[in-house]
């Protein structure tokens, strides 16, 4: 398999995404590869400070999850539920914990939150919010995740069309979020790996006002993955987008390679003894908030800005 990943601040003063692929390899047979993409949201204040720590607490329950009596020394059914279950519940403690921050630091904001794990022949995906999550099949392009908006709503609901002037004045009105005062109902859902050849996952700045057919269009080309996810972004911007861009796409039957593409920042991640030398991760953000360290699985210690960072 391989993944390739892309940001890009687009006309925003700053990129308030943040977004991160892992591999944590279990065994000689065995891996689970997750990725997660967070859409800090504009017009708030500290939007890149609620998409960063979503992220990192993402990571760290997983890590957690892992270690836990559920996951280690259980039957693959058993593992593929806990990380199911993990997967559906994680949504609402970051949502807590987001929106304590919030209030201790004094702002408001929120982020959106999709995430993809890998793990044997399943993925489970699940989103909170408007970053789409879309799988190909045989060149044909089709949503997995839900996107949450007034917009998609007024469809189900016969209302309005998608791309009607009504869709688009909506398109930007979340129903859902994280870092918000009450509960939230994330999307959670899990396939076969059979029933997709790529996953795509991205902030919805990414896609801008596209629809399914301009997108499935771009990725079915001859051209390398990384020109794709370009050529993406440029329809995107031409369609009327200015928010950031940030896009991670999988593919199943390429050669296991990463191409890293203009991302402002890199950050390499220690992990607890327990998974020394068996975990490879990889994360990127725009920028790492100073905070009091934290106990935990994961201590964010080094930092590198411009070429990349190294892996663990």
């Amino acid at each position: 398999m391989a993944f390739y990943f892309e940001t890009e601040k687009n006309k925003r003063s700053a990129n308030e995404d943040s977004f991160c692929h892992m591999e944590m390899r279990i065994n000689l047979e065995a891996s689970v590869s997750a990725m997660v993409v967070a859409d800090g949201m504009g017009g708030l204040s500290d939007g890149k400070m609620y998409s960063e720590t979503a992220v990192e607490l993402w990571y760290r329950g997983l890590l957690q999850t892992m270690m836990g009596e559920g996951f280690r020394d259980c039957s693959l059914h058993q593992q593929i539920e806990t990380l199911e279950e993990y997967s559906e519940h994680i949504f609402e403690r970051i949502n807590r914990r987001l929106y304590k921050k919030g209030l201790d630091a004094g702002v408001k904001g929120g982020t959106t939150l999709s995430t993809a794990i890998h793990f044997w022949d399943t993925w489970i995906i699940a989103n909170c919010g408007d970053s789409p999550i879309y799988g190909m099949k045989n060149g044909v392009l089709s949503l997995l995740g839900e996107i949450q908006n007034v917009a998609n709503q007024m469809v189900k609901k016969g209302t309005t069309k998608e791309g009607s002037s009504l869709f688009y004045q909506n398109k930007n009105r979340l129903t859902d979020y994280l870092g918000k005062r009450g509960e939230v109902h994330p999307f959670c859902a899990r396939l076969s790996e059979k029933e997709a050849d790529c996953i795509l996952i991205g902030s919805d700045g990414a896609f801008g006002n596209l629809d399914l057919d301009a997108i499935e269009k771009i990725f079915n080309t001859q051209q390398a993955p990384g020109q794709m996810i370009k050529e993406l972004f440029e329809q995107a911007r031409a369609s009327g987008e200015e928010d950031n861009q940030t896009v991670i796409l999988y593919q199943k039957d390429e050669e296991k390679a990463m191409e890293i593409f203009q991302s402002d920042m890199y950050q390499e991640l220690k992990l607890e003894e327990a998974f020394s030398g068996a975990v490879t991760p990889l994360c990127s953000y725009t920028e790492v908030p100073k905070q009091k360290k934290e106990p935990g699985l994961m201590d964010w210690l080094f930092r590198h800005r411009g070429g990349g960072g190294k892996n663990k």
